[in-house]
């Protein structure tokens, strides 16, 4: 088990992790790192614990977010799947009315 002294905030944490998990580990910090000084740069100084719960809180908007966007693209890929769906059956329809009215001709 390795551990890791990741900065986040600009103060540092020691972390364990998975050996050779390190370097994923260290990006993720300086992400969170980065998200922290833009968010001290428009509010101010905070609090570690609250710097910390608000980073929380961003980042579970930014979840929220992109599961709602994921579920909009699904029931669109839904709604195009009834559309194509439909545009078959009709044009099955209609080739079957046309081979009615063929028919109806040559019986006549």
């Amino acid at each position: 088990m390795a551990v890791v002294s990741l900065k986040i905030g600009g103060r540092y944490y020691k972390f364990s992790c998975a050996d050779g998990q390190e370097g994923y580990m260290s990006s993720l910090a300086e992400n969170l790192d980065a998200r922290a000084e833009k968010l001290l740069k428009s509010i101010g100084f905070m609090q570690e614990g609250q710097l910390l719960a608000m980073l929380c809180l961003l980042l579970a908007e930014e979840k929220s977010q992109i599961e709602k966007n994921s579920q909009t693209a699904g029931y669109l890929e839904n709604q195009k799947q009834v559309v194509d769906l439909i545009q078959n059956l009709t044009m099955k329809i209609n080739s079957l009315t046309d081979s009615l009215s063929e028919k109806e001709v040559e019986e006549e």
